[in-house]
């Protein structure tokens, strides 16, 4: 994945980087929600609920838009904007969903995962990766 020039921190495992993405319900309406995330050569990877709305909502309609900042830094982040593709769940899944699954707990949790992973992977695949900084700027 292309990362910005000076934005590679946020998408390193040793941050605590969230990606808040945005999904669109059937109605039409547009949810955001923040979320646990690793990254691997072609995206963001995500974990989620096999039966959550976001789930239904990505399969359905899995154009998507979000920002990755760190935690507590509001004024620095990365927009991306692209598709999510279902890579599947431990039993289906074409990649090692429970290895992704460990990975972004022990990002996140710094320990292995005390359950197995019940639920989706998901890959964020980027068309349009943007950083901005407003740090510094006059209030």
């Amino acid at each position: 994945m292309n990362v910005p020039d000076g934005y590679g921190d946020l998408f390193d495992d040793a941050s605590r980087a969230f990606l808040v993405l945005s999904t669109v319900r059937e109605s039409g309406k547009p949810v955001v929600a923040p979320l646990w995330f690793v990254t691997d050569d072609t995206g963001l990877l995500f974990t989620t609920g096999t039966t959550a709305a976001k789930t239904r909502d990505l399969r359905v309609r899995p154009g998507v838009a979000g920002i990755v900042m760190a935690e507590g830094e509001h004024e620095r982040y990365v927009s991306v904007r692209g598709r999510a593709e279902e890579l599947g769940s431990p039993q289906t899944s074409t990649i090692d969903a429970e290895a992704v699954h460990r990975r972004i707990v022990r990002r996140y949790e710094g320990r292995d995962p005390a359950e197995p992973l019940d639920g989706t992977v998901f890959r964020l695949v980027p068309e349009r990766v943007t950083g901005y900084d407003y740090r510094g700027l006059p209030d």
